[in-house]
């Protein structure tokens, strides 16, 4: 794969991130007059979501027309072709509309399944964060890496709660009071994708939840990989792409996570 053509599309795509995270922002002001659907227990859209999700198809459908496209808001037939796009238009949905300034856009490009371009913008903090495939990780142009921490006991680790996987509370409730117990400090914030980046800057030092979707993680994942972090299943597998179990961390903690994780939730 040219490495010039992925800047190209890089650099076009940015346009387009910045564009649709000045729609969001701008629609922020406007939360009392939006229209909201529940699609499933404690999962909403509003019109913010699709508006979003239509500027970046129609931007990136331009930019390769012969790509497909898996989005969240189904705004388009979601089909998986040599080039595909991998989109949510807002990662943290429940944060916009409760006016919590903790949200963002999730862009990844991949190509024959291999992620070759990922973009997250945190909307609020006027963010960016980008990495390409051997290329490293970056936020603003400047480049970023995972910590350097060493021991689970000085970490700040990042989780998320599944909606839907009530079979699972228990198990993930005693993982957490175990990180509680073991780890500096826990955090959720409600965005998938931001804590992958937050995990590659090294704000935290590891991230691990359960139950997501390809859009929630498709560019957060390239991020930590270029920023020198590791990403596995809960068994450290390979199996994380799709969401279902990511562990993403510094690397040198990522043993230590796995022990605790496999053991509650294998």
């Amino acid at each position: 794969m040219d490495q010039d053509q992925i800047q190209t599309y890089l650099q076009k795509s940015l346009v387009t991130v910045r564009k649709a995270a000045a729609y969001i922002h701008e629609q922020a002001g406007n939360l009392d007059t939006l229209e909201i659907e529940e699609k499933s227990h404690n999962s909403f859209v509003s019109k913010v979501d699709k508006e979003a999700e239509q500027i970046l198809v129609k931007d990136f459908s331009a930019l390769i027309p012969e790509a497909g496209f898996v989005t969240e808001e189904d705004t388009v037939n979601n089909n998986r072709k040599a080039w595909t796009w991998i989109l949510d238009p807002l990662d943290g949905t429940t944060n916009f509309l409760k006016g919590i300034p903790h949200y963002s856009i999730s862009v990844a490009l991949y190509h024959n399944d291999i992620p070759k371009m990922g973009i997250v913008a945190d909307v609020e903090r006027n963010e960016i964060y980008y990495a390409t495939e051997g290329g490293g990780a970056f936020c603003n142009g400047i480049p970023i890496h995972v910590s350097k921490t060493k021991k689970l006991n000085q970490s700040i680790i990042s989780t998320g709660f599944p909606y839907e996987d009530s079979k699972r509370t228990e198990a993930l409730t005693t993982t957490f009071i175990e990180f509680i117990h073991k780890a500096r400090g826990m955090r959720r914030f409600g965005s998938a994708a931001l804590d992958l980046c937050f995990v590659a800057r090294g704000w935290f030092d590891a991230y691990y939840e359960t139950c997501l979707n390809p859009w929630d993680v498709a560019a957060g994942l390239l991020i930590v990989k270029e920023a020198g972090g590791n990403n596995s299943d809960f068994k450290n597998g390979s199996h994380y792409h799709n969401g279902d179990e990511i562990v993403s961390s510094n690397h040198t903690i990522h043993d230590e996570l796995l022990q605790i994780i496999s053991k509650n939730l294998n």
